[in-house]
């Protein structure tokens, strides 16, 4: 028997027209150093004031040479701080792992930098 995967379950039972655009509503956002510090760049180029999810963290767990990205690390936990993100510093553990295991209460989807909530 033939089972829909989780992008077609969504599609069926949301009424979703595939090819239209959709909006969803982002309620945790993982960061890790490698792209956290693009990501917190463009919320200062969006003008924004603070995070719009439920749960923001920035993880510092994947360029751990603090000797040689002190300067990134330093601009990211201060970018936390600006933004009202949580901030893992180097040694607290492997973000995605890490964050699954504190951070969530219901069904989520972990997919690229983004934690989505399922209804």
């Amino acid at each position: 028997m033939y089972s829909n995967n989780v992008t077609q379950k969504l599609i069926k039972d949301h009424e979703l027209i595939p090819g239209k655009e959709i909006g969803i509503r982002i309620d945790q956002a993982l960061l890790q150093n490698a792209t956290g510090t693009l990501v917190q760049l463009e919320l200062e180029a969006m003008g924004l004031q603070k995070a719009k999810t439920e749960i923001a963290v920035q993880y510092v767990d994947h360029n751990l040479l603090q000797t040689k990205n002190a300067e990134d690390h330093l601009f990211l936990l201060s970018a936390a701080q600006r933004f009202g993100l949580w901030y893992s510093r180097l040694g607290n553990g492997v973000s995605h792992p890490v964050h699954m295991e504190l951070n969530t209460t219901s069904i989520t989807v972990l997919t690229n930098a983004l934690l989505i909530k399922l209804p």
